[in-house]
């Protein structure tokens, strides 16, 4: 038995949405509402104490970490395999997923936040964001919500991460020049788990991709739209 919790098909959420899609994994879903601050709730904080989504369970074992999620779904679900059988390929599907959890995700995800939260938190009434605030298990996170919510970024802060989403998305062309999918010559987790950054980055920061400037990773995202594991993981969207 597979449950996943998880919130809408985008950001960290959507790497094990697609995985289970391209698998044809069957699943029982668990929404967590971000917005509304399910993921600090008691409940889900006791499946998972980081207060984070996406968390797979699988026969009672507890899996979090979307990346660690990913290859476990490909260890014991192997007849859709997603990691290559090629040793090089391999490590540089782990090299490429390692690069965007920590180097590519955090700085969209600053800009993301820098839009985002400012939106939750004015809906707020008062002493609202204190309480919520309060419930978040890590206190990195609730600074950074903090932050986000009251003050916001700063320009540098933003400039620096519009920076870093440039250079991934130009050492991600660099790579599609040379090979058809991010691991090789096979697609891999390297794309699945790629897909829900790349995706935002021309409506995000539109400078770093376009078509006269990253062909090649304008056409790997033109192929990963046209997939339908793709389109049946963004059919599972709850939010307009």
């Amino acid at each position: 038995m597979l449950s996943l919790y998880h919130y809408e098909p985008s950001a960290n959420s959507m790497k094990p949405l697609l995985c289970l899609a391209e698998k044809g994994l069957d699943y029982e879903s668990h929404y967590i509402d971000l917005h509304n601050f399910e993921q600090h709730s008691p409940e889900f904080v006791a499946v998972n104490p980081n207060g984070q989504v996406p968390v797979l369970i699988h026969d009672g074992a507890v899996i979090n970490e979307s990346t660690v999620i990913n290859e476990y779904l490909d260890e014991v679900f192997p007849d859709v395999r997603l990691v290559p059988e090629n040793p090089v390929e391999r490590a540089q599907m782990r090299i490429w997923s390692k690069f965007v959890d920590e180097y590519f995700c955090p700085a969209l995800s600053r800009i993301g936040w820098s839009l985002l939260i400012p939106k939750i938190a004015a809906r707020l009434k008062a002493g609202e964001l204190e309480e919520a605030l309060k419930k978040i298990p890590l206190e990195e996170q609730r600074q950074k919500w903090l932050t986000a919510a009251t003050e916001s970024f700063t320009e540098e802060e933003l400039a620096e991460a519009r920076r870093k989403v440039t250079v991934s998305i130009e050492r991600m062309e660099g790579i599609l020049a040379e090979r058809k999918w991010l691991a090789g010559n096979e697609y891999s987790l390297a794309d699945v788990n790629s897909y829900s950054m790349v995706v935002a980055v021309p409506r995000l920061v539109p400078e770093a991709m376009s078509e006269e400037k990253t062909p090649h990773s304008m056409a790997w995202l033109d192929k990963m739209n046209a997939r339908p594991a793709v389109q049946a993981a963004l059919a599972t969207a709850r939010q307009a």
